[in-house]
């Protein structure tokens, strides 16, 4: 039986971990850490998400359930998974089940876009949900803080090649700019349509230099839109709108 390294075969490898793991838990993550290091994974809890052998024989890849520990957070946090799966017993070994294998991969590769060039949304409507919370959840914080965080947090998005690109936006980016605009649309100046299920004024966040021409994720990039005003600006992007929507996000 020969094995070989499969550089998308990648899987929770924590088969290891004692029965008292606890008194051998530092020893147990210096293991892991070796491993880290030898398949160019990423440290999840005190599991590792990594490059596993793979055998001639066996197709299937691998996952353990581990403790819900939050120590270890760097480069892919736990929290991350809420969507993919709940990890919450020791010394369990199972298989990976396909659904549960493309979330997987696509959320090694929103950490990191090189190991998988090619990734499918394991579902749409959890992400944007996800996004919505994050940005619900920031836009809690004093309008200060939030403007500090979004600019320390500006970059040129990644996109992901699937049916279409998706490009990853900030939420504490979004949640700045939809707190900046105070509840009205910063192109035609009326109120928010409504308010949503967080009980904030419905606005969305638009990028006026797109995402999709390497238009920067940034404050000063981002207004806060109406939909009406949002899907205009992405059918007729008017030259005269976009002077105007710049002079709003300074």
């Amino acid at each position: 039986m020969c094995a070989k390294h499969a550089k998308d075969n990648f899987g929770m490898a924590t088969s290891h971990i004692p029965d008292n793991y606890n008194p051998e838990f530092c020893s147990f993550v210096e293991q892991q850490k070796k491993l880290y290091k030898q398949y160019s994974g990423c440290l999840l809890g005190f599991g590792i998400v990594s490059s596993i052998p793979e055998y001639d024989d066996i197709e299937k890849r691998w996952y353990s359930n581990i403790e819900q520990l939050r120590m270890f957070k760097s480069p892919i946090f736990i929290d991350d998974f809420k969507s993919f799966i709940i990890i919450n017993r020791t010394n369990s070994i199972t298989y990976l089940n396909d659904n549960q294998w493309e979330q997987l991969k696509w959320l090694i590769h929103q950490k990191n876009p090189v190991l998988f060039k090619k990734a499918s949304i394991p579902n749409a409507d959890v992400l944007n949900r996800e996004f919505n919370e994050s940005v619900n959840k920031a836009i809690s914080k004093p309008l200060e803080q939030l403007k500090k965080e979004a600019k320390k947090s500006s970059s040129h998005s990644t996109a992901s090649t699937v049916r279409t690109n998706i490009y990853h936006r900030n939420p504490i980016i979004a949640a700045y700019v939809k707190k900046r605009a105070n509840g009205y649309c910063q192109l035609c100046g009326l109120k928010a349509p409504f308010v949503d299920q967080y009980g904030e004024p419905y606005l969305e966040c638009h990028h006026i230099d797109w995402l999709s021409n390497g238009g920067m994720d940034s404050p000063d990039n981002c207004v806060a839109l109406c939909p009406n005003c949002h899907r205009k600006m992405h059918i007729i992007n008017d030259s005269n709108d976009i002077n105007t929507l710049k002079s709003k996000a300074l």
